[in-house]
């Protein structure tokens, strides 16, 4: 496809005074990441390191917007199916603490489909390369603070603002694998991928503060990037007809919100794409896609009180967007 291009302003980022280590064992060729490199979210030191960073971004708020969207029901990956023959994107389990790179990952994929399925029409979809997201938020953003694995979700959203989005079918780009994310996230991407990548910049980036900012986000076309300490089960209960996950434990982990439904349920819920292969939390009963879970609206209310969670936008702004019910059918 032929990538929708802004303009990315330059301006310096110092992270002073933090050095964070974060350690855990390598382990390839996984269809489920193993335990021990499930996480990779740096934390709240880090977080309040990049206050400054975050503070440079605009308010999150929906231009234009009049409908009330808490009955709404969006489900991003019905804008997938529509321009991918009726199928999922693939969910690859991450080999190292590198879940902040595939939380932008999933959401930068996600824009992309929703924007080619509402138009103007472009050729092809493109994946990202999470590696991409991973070195320049470390490296070229968090200026090489971080020793061992793990990354912060303000570093990954400015990153893909400032240098732009790396597709992983660009000639010369690797194989996923963590031990490529670990080598650019030691020493940066190569400097002719950053080169490419900046021609195709995430346009706008901004903090999202309650339930309410990401549900609005997602029933625009707007994926969200969380990452918290928050945990909850390997294994989901159904409820309401879907996989419907708890607060349980800690998980220092980045993902990504893609849908919201405020119609069908009992209560509110949002829906979690997580990057732990397709089978790490069962089978959704609800053809959402493999590997992710729904939270309800009190767990969101945690995660972004965290101060790390970031809705996505390939636009100047988040204009309220008229999604186009007639491609995915009724909702």
């Amino acid at each position: 496809m032929r990538w929708k291009a802004g303009i990315a302003a330059a301006i310096g980022i110092s992270v002073a005074g933090l050095t964070i280590s974060i350690t855990t064992s390598v382990d390839v060729d996984v269809s489920i990441t193993p335990k021990s490199v499930r996480q990779g979210w740096a934390g709240p030191a880090a977080v309040r390191a990049a206050r400054p960073l975050v503070a440079g971004m605009p308010t999150f708020r929906i231009v234009g917007a009049a409908q009330d969207n808490q009955r709404a029901n969006v489900r991003l990956w019905d804008y997938v199916k529509a321009i991918n023959d009726g199928q999922h994107l693939p969910n690859t389990a991450q080999q190292v603490g590198d879940c902040v790179s595939w939380g932008a990952k999933n959401a930068v994929d996600y824009l992309q489909c929703v924007q080619i399925a509402r138009g103007p029409p472009v050729s092809d979809f493109h994946p990202s390369f999470a590696p991409y997201f991973y070195g320049i938020s470390r490296v070229l953003i968090g200026n090489g603070r971080i020793s061992g694995d793990g990354s912060v979700g303000a570093w990954a959203a400015e990153g893909a603002r400032r240098f732009g989005v790396l597709p992983a079918d660009h000639p010369g780009v690797p194989e996923y694998d963590g031990r490529v994310a670990r080598r650019w996230g030691r020493s940066g991407p190569p400097e002719e991928f950053v080169q490419f990548a900046q021609q195709f910049p995430v346009r706008t980036v901004a903090p999202v503060r309650s339930a309410a900012d990401v549900r609005d986000a997602v029933c625009n076309g707007y994926p969200v990037t969380i990452a918290s300490d928050w945990g909850g089960r390997m294994q989901p209960r159904e409820v309401d007809g879907r996989l419907v996950n708890e607060h349980r434990g800690t998980w220092n982990h980045q993902m990504c919100i893609i849908g919201y439904d405020g119609l069908t349920g009992s209560e509110p819920y949002y829906y979690v794409l997580n990057s732990w292969g397709a089978a790490a939390h069962g089978t959704p009963p609800d053809d959402a896609p493999p590997g992710g879970f729904w939270i309800r609206e009190k767990d969101v209310e945690y995660i972004v009180a965290q101060g790390d969670s970031f809705a996505f936008s390939a636009f100047a702004g988040f204009p309220s967007q008229e999604l186009d019910f007639r491609i995915i059918g009724d909702q």
